[in-house]
């Protein structure tokens, strides 16, 4: 694939996850949030190496990391965005072990709301909203979320799975204005 295809195809996969993100976060009262979500990918750190390793059915961060090692572009974007649960994770100085930290709720719910324009991005029309708990469980191993916030995602993803987004983001909306971080379920 040519550099110009990879270019304009990365470029629309961004913009059509974006416009997903948008609106799941749009529709659980993230709006803004929305609105703002991922600018990083924009960058030219992001941008470039997203483009040389694009190829249109996954996501090209993986591409560099098979290629390279690791990725710039991920190295960069998870630590400039607070709804990834890495940038909530730290080692500890004395013994090494990873230290969770419980993500506030607006950044809980925009990676949810990520990972939902994620698999609409990347699925098509293949997606339906059994996807994001699938997903979860299968990846949920390599995932290092403080207990509260993986409680939260369960319950959510489970909302999802079981009612659609429509509950999901009323669910959302209520738990957003509540004092309460942890339902006990």
């Amino acid at each position: 694939m040519n550099i110009f295809k990879r270019f304009c195809g990365h470029l629309k996969t961004v913009c059509t996850h974006k416009s997903a993100v948008y609106h799941q976060c749009k529709a659980c009262g993230l709006g803004w949030q929305g609105n703002i979500h991922d600018m990083s990918k924009f960058s030219p750190v992001e941008f470039l190496s997203s483009v040389k390793y694009f190829q249109g059915n996954r996501s090209p961060i993986e591409a560099e990391k098979e290629a390279i090692g690791y990725s710039k572009g991920w190295l960069h974007h998870k630590g400039k965005n607070k709804h990834h649960w890495e940038y909530w994770c730290d080692f500890s100085a004395k013994d090494g072990h990873i230290i969770k930290n419980k993500m506030p709720k607006k950044y809980l719910v925009e990676m949810l709301c990520d990972w939902i324009g994620a698999g609409k991005a990347y699925l098509k029309e293949n997606w339906n909203t059994t996807q994001p708990l699938k997903y979860y469980y299968k990846v949920q191993n390599g995932r290092h979320l403080h207990p509260d916030t993986e409680a939260m995602v369960v319950y959510f993803l489970t909302i999802v799975n079981d009612y659609g987004l429509e509950e999901f983001h009323r669910k959302v909306k209520i738990w957003l204005k509540e004092d309460v971080y942890k339902y006990e379920v």
